[in-house]
C-alpha cells in the first residue's frame, strides 16, 4: 500500500513531534528538574552563608558585650560572702568579733549548718486615710510632679527587681552580755555597719541580725514598780483612815511618810547584787548571705575565637 505524498508528509509530522515530545519527557524536564534543585539549593546555601555572615559579624559586639556586662556584675556579689561549711561560718564570725569594739562578751556560739533563705525587695509606703469627704474634696486635683515621679520610680524598681530570690545562707546564734544598753546598741549598730577589706577595697557585708536584742532599762522599771508600790501603799493607807473614821462621817486624809524598805534598789546599804546582775544579756542569731560568685567569661570567649580560627 503506497501513500500519498501529503500522507507522507502527515506521518513524518506525526513522527517529528513524537520525537520532539519524547525528548522533552526524556531529556529537557529531568534537566529542569534538576536545574530548579540546583537553584534551590544554591539559595539555600546563600541564605546560611548570609546568616554565617551576620554571626560572624555579631561576634565581636556580643563578645563585647558579655564582658562588659560580667564588668558591670562583677562586684555586685562583693558584698555577700562565699559560700561557707560550718567552720567557716564560725570562723568568719570570729573575724567579726575581732574587729567589733564594742564592750560586750559573746558566750555559747552555736553555727547551723549551710542552708538557703528569700530575700525580698521592699518598698515602704506611708499609710494613707481614705474616706469619702476627702475623696469628693480632692476630685480633679493632679498628684504633684514628684510624687508621680517617685511612684513610678518605685514601681519600675518593683518590676526590675521581681518579688524574691533564694540564695545561701549560714546563721550562728550566740548569747551576748554587754555592761549597759548603750554597748549592746552599739554592738547591733556594728552588725549593720560591718565593713570587710578585701583585696584592698572596704567592702559593707550581707550580715544581718535575724533575731533577738531584747533591751530591758532595768533603771526606769524599778522606779516605776516603786512609785506602783509607795501608791498602792497610800491607797491602802487611806482607805484604812477612811474606815476608821466612818463612825463620825469625817475624814481627813493625811499622806504618810514612805516607810524605808530594806529591798529598796535606792537604798545602797541594803542593796544586794552581783556582778552577773550589772551585765545586760541577749539571745541573738546573725546570719551571713552568700552567693557563688560568677566565673570569669574572657577565657572561654577566647577558646572559642581560637576555635573558630582553626
Amino acid at each position: 500500500m503506497r501513500l500519498s505524498k501529503q500522507e507522507r508528509i502527515g506521518v513524518l509530522i506525526i513522527l517529528a513531534v513524537v520525537i520532539i515530545g519524547l525528548g522533552i519527557f526524556l531529556f529537557i524536564v529531568p534537566a529542569a528538574q534538576t536545574i530548579g534543585t540546583s537553584l534551590e539549593n544554591r539559595q539555600n546555601k546563600e541564605n546560611e552563608y548570609n546568616a554565617a555572615v551576620e554571626k560572624a559579624n555579631q561576634k565581636g559586639p556580643l563578645k563585647d558585650q558579655i564582658l562588659d556586662a560580667y564588668k558591670d556584675g562583677e562586684h555586685l556579689a562583693d558584698m555577700f560572702f562565699s559560700e561557707m561549711k560550718s567552720y567557716e561560718a564560725d570562723a568568719a564570725f570570729r573575724e567579726f568579733l575581732g574587729q567589733c569594739e564594742a564592750q560586750v562578751l559573746v558566750t555559747s556560739i552555736s553555727v547551723s549548718a549551710p542552708g538557703t533563705a528569700t530575700l525580698s525587695p521592699n518598698f515602704p509606703t506611708e499609710a494613707q486615710v481614705t474616706y469619702d469627704l476627702k475623696q469628693y474634696a480632692n476630685q480633679g486635683v493632679e498628684v504633684e510632679e514628684a510624687v508621680a515621679k517617685r511612684l513610678q520610680r518605685i514601681s519600675q524598681l518593683a518590676t526590675a527587681l521581681g518579688t524574691s530570690q533564694t540564695i545561701g545562707a549560714s546563721t550562728v546564734s550566740f548569747n551576748v552580755k554587754a555592761k549597759n544598753n548603750d554597748e549592746l546598741m552599739k554592738f547591733v549598730d556594728e552588725i549593720n555597719n560591718y565593713v570587710k577589706n578585701e583585696n584592698g577595697v572596704d567592702i559593707r557585708k550581707a550580715l544581718m541580725l535575724t533575731s533577738g536584742v531584747a533591751i530591758e532599762y532595768k533603771d526606769v522599771t524599778e522606779k516605776y514598780d516603786q512609785m506602783v508600790d509607795d501608791l498602792n501603799g497610800q491607797a491602802e493607807e487611806a482607805g484604812r483612815q477612811a474606815i476608821e473614821a466612818g463612825i463620825d462621817g469625817e475624814y481627813h486624809y493625811q499622806p504618810q511618810a514612805p516607810q524605808e524598805n530594806p529591798d529598796n534598789p535606792d537604798n545602797p546599804d541594803d542593796q544586794k547584787t552581783t556582778i552577773e546582775d550589772t551585765y545586760v544579756n541577749s539571745g541573738m542569731t546573725l546570719t551571713f548571705y552568700t552567693i557563688e560568685r560568677m566565673q570569669n567569661p574572657q577565657a572561654q570567649l577566647d577558646a572559642q575565637d581560637g576555635g573558630a580560627a582553626a
